[in-house]
């Protein structure tokens, strides 16, 4: 797991938002494997995930040493945040601080 996935989950922690480590990876036959560091919270009845990995923005595509590291956020189901497209490339705080302009407080 990333650093910045790791610094998100304390943040979240530190405001009391509850979350759900909703992770995988799968192996793949001719050898490596796939994985993404999956973060799912939610504020004021509105469901994010946090995610960062194989095809993630932020993540890496075919060679996992080559991870950007940083965190991709989505709101499922939902529109209130971004009209629910996803936003890649963020850094821990950057996720708290977009999350903070649509609540105002969290």
């Amino acid at each position: 797991m990333v650093e910045e996935m790791i610094k998100l989950r304390k943040m979240l922690d530190d405001r009391n938002i509850e979350w759900s480590d909703e992770s995988w990876e799968c192996k793949l036959s001719m050898g490596g494997e796939l994985e993404i560091s999956r973060t799912h919270f939610t504020i004021k009845g509105h469901e994010f995930s946090a995610i960062n990995g194989f095809g993630t923005m932020g993540g890496y595509t075919i060679n996992k040493d080559h991870n950007l590291g940083k965190i991709e956020l989505m709101e499922l189901g939902g529109a209130l945040y971004n009209d629910g497209e996803p936003v890649g490339h963020l850094f821990a705080d950057d996720v708290i601080k977009e999350l903070e302009e649509v609540f105002r407080e969290i």
